[in-house]
């Protein structure tokens, strides 16, 4: 039971990873107006499971064996804080430049 819970987990984790990759890309290539609105809505809900997952698996009333799947969303969650403070920022700010230079090289 417990190892399907794992393997679902981390089956899940790592689409969502992907999907906010893809994403990213397709914000970066400006081929999508929602796609900005989609990786907000996914970014948020991503924030809240790794969340709670590290409070659930990491408080101070358990011990616990580290597995891979808790080293991934430890580092999703260093990126996510990294993600939304910086990166987040750089993207809104050049945004703009950033499409019109890709629409200019495909014109």
């Amino acid at each position: 039971m417990i190892s399907n819970v794992y393997h679902f987990q981390d089956t899940v984790f790592n689409f969502v990873i992907y999907l906010t990759w893809i994403l990213y890309i397709i914000i970066l290539l400006g081929l999508s107006e929602n796609a900005p609105q989609y990786l907000d809505d996914l970014e948020y809900y991503v924030k809240i499971y790794v969340s709670l997952f590290l409070l659930y698996r990491f408080n101070p009333f358990r011990r616990v064996q580290f597995t891979k799947l808790d080293s991934k969303i430890a580092f999703s969650a260093g990126f996510f804080l990294l993600a939304t403070t910086a990166i987040d920022r750089i993207l809104v700010n050049y945004l703009g430049y950033i499409r019109q230079h890709v629409h200019t090289m495909f014109s």
